[in-house]
């Protein structure tokens, strides 16, 4: 990837869109005073106007992942947690290696039915909603700052909504990650594909399932959270001082 493909596609289209915002929102706001320097209203439109590229590109990347589970074939499924996986062998050629194993696995595959495709498709679909949630959100509070108004009534209900996307797109997606892959397994045969023990020892093969949550998504949620309710609370002080005028 040279510098010319990255002009092209990645700074051009931040320089064209940041002066489209700024001139429109110029031309929104008319004569109203605003509290930001001309460079700090450049850097806000910069600001917002990455936000608006980061959401439109999670919207492309929705219809194309969309395409590219629903429509491929064979389909490649990644993350399968392995159990009783075998020492590869490789290793045995340094002594400083006293165990190991393949934690995870990939596997290409022909005729998935459609209920697993779904889950797929939202394990994917999920994160970009959430970042499309944010980068709405972000540019909402560019365009509110650059008309001296960052305190609009809408903004609360935009910030608590990506909140709620950020909780249901950081936990959702791993949920149905695990239940996608039990239902690739639970495909292929639970019985055949899952590791076990015969009573001759355990052998090596898929997990039935397997979750490990993540809970950071629940965090930034609740921070988000926060962010929502400091913005009521400024919407309120901002109507009582203009009642006051």
């Amino acid at each position: 990837m040279g510098w010319g493909f990255l002009a092209l596609w990645v700074g051009l289209p931040i320089v064209v869109a940041t002066l489209v915002v700024a001139v429109m929102v110029r031309s929104r706001r008319g004569d109203r005073a605003t509290a930001l320097s001309r460079v700090e209203e450049w850097v806000v439109a910069l600001v917002g106007t990455g936000a608006l590229l980061v959401a439109g590109g999670s919207a492309v990347f929705l219809v194309t992942a969309g395409i590219q589970v629903f429509t491929r074939e064979p389909s490649r499924v990644s993350g399968f947690p392995l159990g009783n996986a075998l020492v590869p062998a490789f290793t045995e050629k340094s002594s400083a290696i006293v165990d190991a194993g393949y934690e995870s696995a990939w596997i290409d595959l022909t005729g998935l039915p459609d209920g697993t495709r779904w889950l797929l498709y939202l394990e994917l679909a999920l994160p970009l909603l959430a970042t499309l949630s944010i980068g709405l959100a972000v540019a909402w509070l560019a365009i509110a700052l650059l008309r001296g108004r960052p305190f609009v009534r809408s903004l609360p209900n935009v910030v608590g909504v990506a909140s709620i996307a950020v909780l249901v797109g950081g936990l959702g997606s791993q949920v149905l990650a695990s239940a996608a892959r039990a239902s690739v397994v639970a495909y292929l045969g639970a019985r055949h594909m899952t590791a076990g023990d015969m009573g001759d020892g355990p052998y090596e093969g898929f997990m039935g399932w397997s979750l490990s949550l993540d809970l950071a998504p629940v965090g930034w949620a609740l921070g988000l959270a926060l962010v929502a309710a400091a913005f009521q609370i400024g919407v309120r002080m901002q109507k009582d001082t203009e009642a006051l005028v």
